[in-house]
């Protein structure tokens, strides 16, 4: 039993000291329903604008791909990738905090409240991860000069922690927004029906 449950349920006669007037229920589902039939609008908006997304993206790609002959296309790409082979206690330590982290982003869902903020917060994680990712490419970089020095694995090493501790992060101020939303009781407001 939840903590509002629990309150409504110790404080029943608080609750239900007047009869629910008459049409209540009507008037209630008007609104409802008018509730859903803007919900519905707003949904309609975003399938065009995702529609409209994917043709903008198809055809900026079709101009990249006309503009850039197809043979510089294939070894631009290949001259960025870099197969950088990392010692099997990397390799582990890397795959413990990928699970780690992935997990944590899998508990945002458990804590926020609805699934558009879980999305959101989601965002904002992967944002941070990709700028960490950004960090981690250029310590790769160092690595491949430098397989052998300390330092550098340290920092791989620590890169991988650090978004950890953003995931962390994340879920602490989560799971601390919720219970500050559990201890607040609603201040009951007079009626104007009478």
């Amino acid at each position: 039993m939840s903590f509002l449950d629990k309150k409504i349920k110790d404080n029943i006669a608080f609750f239900d000291d007047k009869p629910i007037p008459d049409g209540h229920k009507k008037r209630f589902l008007q609104r409802l329903d008018s509730v859903r039939f803007e919900e519905s609008k707003t949904e309609r908006w975003s399938g065009w604008f995702k529609i409209a997304a994917v043709i903008l993206i198809l055809i900026s790609a079709s101009i990249v791909l006309i503009k850039v002959p197809f043979s510089q296309l294939g070894s631009t790409m290949v001259k960025e990738v870099t197969n950088i082979t990392f010692g099997s206690e990397i390799e582990n330590v890397f795959a413990y905090y990928d699970a780690l982290s992935q997990q944590k982003m899998e508990k945002i869902d458990a804590l926020a409240p609805n699934p558009a903020e879980a999305e959101r917060i989601k965002q904002i994680a992967q944002k941070k991860m990709q700028s960490l990712d950004a960090n981690l490419a250029a310590i790769e970089k160092e690595y491949a000069r430098f397989p052998d020095n300390e330092r550098v694995k340290a920092a791989l090493v620590n890169n991988k922690r650090k978004k950890n501790e953003v995931m962390d992060e994340l879920l602490k101020q989560l799971d601390e927004s919720n219970k500050m939303q559990t201890n607040v009781l609603p201040i009951p407001v007079p009626s104007t029906n009478q």
